[in-house]
């Protein structure tokens, strides 16, 4: 079936599940301490002679990466999270006619002071016990103290306060081509495995926009980290923590890294401002309602905005400060408090400075006009849920516009979108949605395509395609030529990158 079909697809998606680790060889300026070549960087192979890509003789032979120092490992436990818990999910009902059930998922945390642990938010959220098993076999009851599903961070409490706290590395992030090692508990879907290590070289730094957490500023490593790494510490040469491995909850799978040979983990700097948060109560944070993507040729063309532009407003929410305030899909960003925009962690990074309650003074770029727009801020709410036709450009890339004759026509789609996949097209028309009809029950039958005349008949077919777990609808688009297009949209529920 179609719906099946694209779920799979969606598992082998960077944006649907991305996450895991960083890891491996580093490069000095003299090569046999950190199995890299000197000249042109690239990693080398244990006892490597030559630079297999630039042909740089090593003198005495590449060394082997350097394993985690004995410290680190002692400050890793196993994280054993019971769930037992039924959930409502859209595809769940349209597909298989039943619920989803999460019972245990396994992981890894780091103790950061005597009894305190950091781990992965995916691990905890929803969970009805938590258990921290060491590596000599000794398990003992946690306490969840607060989780931060905006940068996946999770603080737990335990008796365990004889495990040492790991060290941080002062100067913050590690630099390209640096040799990192995660190290964590493999599960393999059971606990009491034996304490691993994984190693790999940082290829990229500031990585993000891949849908794993809302705000997502990662560091990413050419390595694979096996199931159960989710919440490891990742450390330097020396075993300072450098990050966290991160993973997307999939059902009751947690999914590491967003490819094979790609790990991604959440920088040193953001896990404290995580633990700061939840320290302080976990106060509301600020809000204006606006969900931006990163500008491009075709979107400035689009919408007449300037080279300097670097984010677009894409959607803005209903009833939020940003609607208020009179701020626009396809205004361009241009600066937030009088600075200039760079990335969207930059922009999450201003904004939880501020609380609700606090003026947030934006300018944007409309066409040839440059306009001061100024936002009270609001607390953030759990989950946004943007209206009708932006629900199908926040998911799916796919803008409709309303047409006499025609219904709803796509004006335009956003390229590598969903919708751009499965080459939906500028002048199609939206004839069919397939979504449930009945909120309280999980029943097949209760899910069966309906025809959409206008805005009204969507939203009230997609107020349906949300449950208590996910989101999920179909959509069967017709071509001026009669060609049908079918785009299945499917994602978990949970905070969004919006501002």
């Amino acid at each position: 079936m179609p719906c099946r079909r694209r779920c799979t697809e969606v598992r082998r998606r960077p944006f649907a599940h991305l996450v895991l680790v960083v890891l491996a060889a580093f490069v000095a300026a003299a090569v046999a301490a950190d199995a890299v070549c000197p000249r042109c960087g690239a990693p080398l192979e244990p006892g490597a002679q030559f630079c297999t890509r630039c042909g740089l003789k090593i003198a005495g032979g590449a060394a082997p990466p350097a394993a985690a120092p004995a410290d680190t490992r002692r400050s890793v436990v196993q994280v054993v999270a019971a769930h037992d818990k039924e959930l409502t999910s859209t595809y769940g009902s349209i597909e298989y006619g039943a619920k989803v059930k999460v019972d245990s998922l396994l992981g890894s945390a780091f103790a950061i002071a005597p009894g305190e642990f950091v781990t992965d938010a995916g691990l905890l959220i929803g969970a009805k016990s938590v258990a921290l098993r060491t590596a000599d076999g000794r398990t003992v009851a946690a306490r969840i103290v607060g989780i931060d599903p905006m940068i996946g961070v999770g603080l737990l409490a335990s008796d365990l306060k004889d495990v040492p706290a790991v060290t941080q590395r002062p100067d913050g992030l590690p630099r390209l081509g640096e040799t990192v090692t995660a190290v964590g508990f493999p599960s393999t879907r059971r606990a009491g495995q034996s304490l691993t290590t994984s190693s790999g070289v940082v290829s990229g730094l500031r990585r993000g926009e891949w849908h794993v957490h809302p705000i997502e500023d990662y560091i990413q490593a050419d390595a694979s980290l096996p199931d159960g790494f989710a919440g490891a510490p990742v450390v330097d040469a020396d075993g300072r923590v450098v990050g966290m491995s991160t993973a997307y909850l999939y059902y009751s799978i947690l999914l590491l890294g967003p490819g094979a040979g790609i790990g991604i983990s959440i920088p040193d700097g953001w896990i404290n401002r995580s633990l700061d948060w939840i320290r302080a109560g976990t106060p509301p944070r600020a809000w204006i309602g606006a969900y931006t993507v990163a500008a491009d040729s075709e979107s400035r063309a689009l919408y007449g905005l300037p080279e300097n532009t670097r984010r677009v407003v894409e959607i803005v929410f209903p009833d939020t400060p940003a609607a208020a305030a009179g701020l626009r899909s396809g205004d361009g960003l241009l600066k937030l408090q009088g600075e200039e925009i760079d990335s969207l962690a930059g922009l999450h990074d201003r904004l939880l400075k501020l609380k609700p309650g606090d003026p947030v003074d934006l300018v944007v770029a409309r066409k040839s006009e440059t306009i001061p727009i100024h936002v009270t801020a609001t607390a953030r709410p759990d989950r946004a849920r943007p209206a009708g036709l932006d629900t199908l450009r926040f998911y799916g890339g796919v803008d409709l516009v309303p047409d006499r004759k025609e219904g709803l026509v796509v004006r335009r789609v956003v390229p590598g979108s969903l919708g751009a996949q499965v080459k939906v097209s500028i002048g199609d028309s939206l004839e069919k949605v397939l979504s449930k009809k009945d909120l309280e029950h999980v029943e097949r039958a209760n899910a069966r395509w309906r025809s959409v005349d206008d805005v009204k008949d969507l939203e009230r077919f997609l107020a349906t395609a949300y449950s208590d777990y996910d989101f999920y609808v179909g959509l069967r688009f017709r071509s001026r030529n009669g060609v049908r297009h079918e785009l299945f949209l499917w994602n978990l529920l949970g905070p969004s990158s919006a501002l």
